[in-house]
């Protein structure tokens, strides 16, 4: 086939990679004139400063380990890797710089793109187009606007952030009370004059190394479902048992959540110390801005400040370019319902995400990869029609998104991952394991348990995720060694409302119990 791939970020490469690994002709349109996406600094993508939440152990891809030793690489060692990627590969004499795409349209049996580069216009046929333009593009602004000119308040949102230098000595409120927010007024604290903080709500935020385990190394893909069953309070205390001295000041602060669960975790080494010190001051959640400048808050109170950086995070991508498109006809968030040769490889619009690195975007490419390659198939055209209309009719509605638990996801869905009903032994050595990217090749899982999954009941998982499986399955199982009679008979006793679908569901929002939609 003929595809075309829009982007040249993590997305966007590992398509390419896939598409050119099954003998596809591809090429790459990336309207920057360097890989990389946000990473890339002359994108204006991810603010100056920032370091990737997941550590190298659990970001890279699958199959080309990180050159740097940085447990938690910065914006240009996360660039520097993918180029790596991409020189190993082979890649780069399939992507244009350059270039962007600003029209896609279906024109009988194929599309018909249309690329913009150096103010000409050129028209490309393709079989599939698929779109990895990223999605963290477009900062959000506050529904009431911004202040007039010459109110004497500098605003600005979190990627136009290049350091703190240039606000010493100054005012300044950040707004948000996510990681960017975190991260940028932990990192003004000791310079400007005074920071405020705007937070709407309590989240959990853990630093990313815990008890000298990294923050992704604590619990391995089942162990991340089991840790569920753990009363709130129990967890908190396994955390100060492991973080004594941070949660100490956690709770001193008066920030740390009474209630929460335990996937939806801000990963942050600063704000809770920088809080706790004095340096970053909460205040209550921003509402508008005054006509003077002046900052209105939720309790009534308001302020002048000198600067005011929005962390408030993003609008959705536009897809504007492409004809026809809307968000809400994207099957399981990726395939165009009315033709699946239009695919999105971005996160859902609809999650604040966690383990969003490369092996995550590894597997949604090599899902749609596999459908355009006939190696998987879709439901037929009602049944997609059906799940758009139960799924995404309610965008607005935030949910987490465990992207290490959505890789397990997408690898069985694609065929990649082994089959628990054929090949349970590899699949649960796996899943048992510690998040590991080279794992998911296949035939590459092997033992290796996560820190803290001896706390947890792996066992109970492990018969949950049996139980899934039709009777004569287990039977069979257990003829050719791959569970043993204990097994089979502890999963026939499991409780209907217990049963775990081998893609391990997990919950997603804090009031809904385990097994969502999605």
């Amino acid at each position: 086939m003929r595809l075309i791939v829009i982007g040249a970020g993590p997305a966007g490469l590992t398509c390419v990679k896939q598409a050119l690994a099954d003998g596809h002709d591809v090429v790459c349109y990336e309207k920057h004139q360097d890989l990389g996406g946000i990473w890339n600094p002359a994108s204006g993508g991810a603010y100056a400063g920032v370091r990737m939440q997941s550590s190298r152990m659990s970001m890279p891809f699958s199959d080309h380990p990180p050159d740097f030793t940085t447990d938690f690489p910065t914006r240009t060692e996360v660039q520097r890797y993918l180029r790596s990627y991409a020189d190993t590969f082979g890649l780069l004499g399939s992507v244009r710089f350059g270039h962007e795409v600003v029209g896609v349209v279906k024109d009988g049996a194929r599309w018909r793109v249309t690329v913009r580069a150096r103010g000409t216009e050129i028209t490309e046929r393709a079989d599939a187009v698929l779109v990895a333009n990223g999605e963290l593009w477009r900062p959000r602004l506050p529904d009431g606007g911004l202040p007039p000119s010459g109110t004497g308040v500098r605003v600005l949102t979190s990627p136009e952030y290049r350091g703190p230098a240039e606000f010493a000595g100054k005012r300044v409120l950040v707004v948000g009370g996510g990681v960017s927010g975190a991260d940028i007024a932990a990192d003004l604290a000791p310079h400007a004059d005074r920071v405020d903080w705007s937070v709407r709500r309590k989240v959990l935020f853990l630093p990313r190394s815990i008890g000298g385990a990294y923050n992704d190394a604590l619990f391995s893909y089942a162990g991340r479902v089991a840790v569920e069953d753990v009363p709130y309070t129990e967890y908190l205390d396994w955390l100060t048992e492991w973080l004594p001295e941070y949660m100490r000041m956690y709770r001193a602060t008066g920030l740390l959540p009474d209630r929460g669960f335990h996937g939806a975790v801000h990963v942050n080494d600063v704000i809770v110390p920088a809080v706790h010190s004095g340096g970053v001051h909460p205040v209550a959640a921003f509402t508008r801005f005054a006509p003077d400048g002046r900052v209105l808050l939720a309790d009534g109170t308001h302020d002048r400040y000198d600067a005011v950086v929005l962390c408030l995070g993003y609008e959705p991508p536009d897809y504007g370019f492409i004809d026809d498109l809307r968000r809400e006809d994207l099957y399981e968030h990726h395939f165009w319902r009315h033709d699946p040769t239009l695919a999105v490889v971005n996160t859902p619009v609809d999650t604040e995400a966690f383990g969003t690195a490369c092996p995550y975007f590894e597997a949604i490419a090599g899902w749609v990869l596999s459908v355009l390659g006939g190696k998987s198939a879709l439901p037929g055209p009602d049944e997609r029609a059906a799940w758009c209309a139960r799924h995404m009719s309610a965008l607005h509605d935030r949910r987490y998104l465990d992207c290490w638990l959505e890789t397990v996801r997408l690898g069985l869905l694609s065929g990649t991952l082994p089959d628990p009903a054929v090949h349970f032994r590899a699949y649960w050595t796996l899943v048992a394991g510690q998040v590991d990217p080279a794992a998911l090749r296949p035939g590459q899982a092997r033992p290796l348990p996560a820190v803290h999954d001896g706390r947890l009941d792996l066992a109970g998982v492990r018969h949950r995720v049996l139980a899934a499986l039709p009777l004569p399955a287990r039977e069979r199982l257990l003829a050719r060694g791959e569970i043993d009679a204990a097994d089979l008979a502890a999963a026939a006793r499991v409780p209907a409302d217990r049963v775990l679908e081998p893609w391990l569901p997990y919950r997603q929002r804090a009031t809904e119990p385990v097994g969502p939609t999605r």
